[in-house]
């Protein structure tokens, strides 16, 4: 457990680790293969979330995802790449829910780079990364004692 003076100081920094989706570049699950080629290959980041038209999450896409799907179809490269990338989308992928505790947080982070956030109704609402978790903890570290007094037990 958090001991809860740390916790209120890193949730009081919500807003600096947690990128709303209208920030981000996400792909439409009926986007064809070209586009996510595309849009992937001139990103730098390996991974992007997935949502419907409507806002809601799908999963994740990754170069990787879409090769391995080409490889393991054998379909020609004119339908492969017609194709609409919800079929190639991870789907099973950690998310959290808006009322999120930073343990789940902390501990899912472990294991992947971000980690998508959702309301009530699966609609997508942005993204924690393990960069920006990590730069409020170096905050934590590093400014704690100007709002905090520590004492020893």
């Amino acid at each position: 457990m958090i001991a809860k003076e740390f916790e209120d100081y890193l949730l009081e920094q919500e807003e600096t680790f947690l990128t709303p989706a209208a920030d981000l570049a996400v792909l439409i699950d009926s986007h064809n293969v070209d586009h996510a080629i595309l849009l992937l290959s001139q990103m730098t980041y390996s991974r992007v979330p997935v949502v419907t038209a409507d806002k809601k999450f799908v999963g994740t896409i990754s170069l990787t995802d879409i090769l391995s799907y080409q490889m393991q179809h054998d379909l020609p490269d004119q339908e492969f790449m017609s194709m609409d990338i919800v079929y190639m989308t991870k789907k099973d992928v950690p998310k959290l829910e808006v009322n999120y505790s930073l343990t789940k947080v902390l501990h899912q982070l472990v294991d992947t780079s971000f980690l998508p956030v959702v309301d009530e109704g699966n609609t997508f609402m942005g993204i924690i990364t393990r960069k920006s978790i990590l730069k409020v903890i170096n905050s934590l570290l590093h400014d704690f004692t100007n709002q905090y007094e520590m004492k020893a037990k």
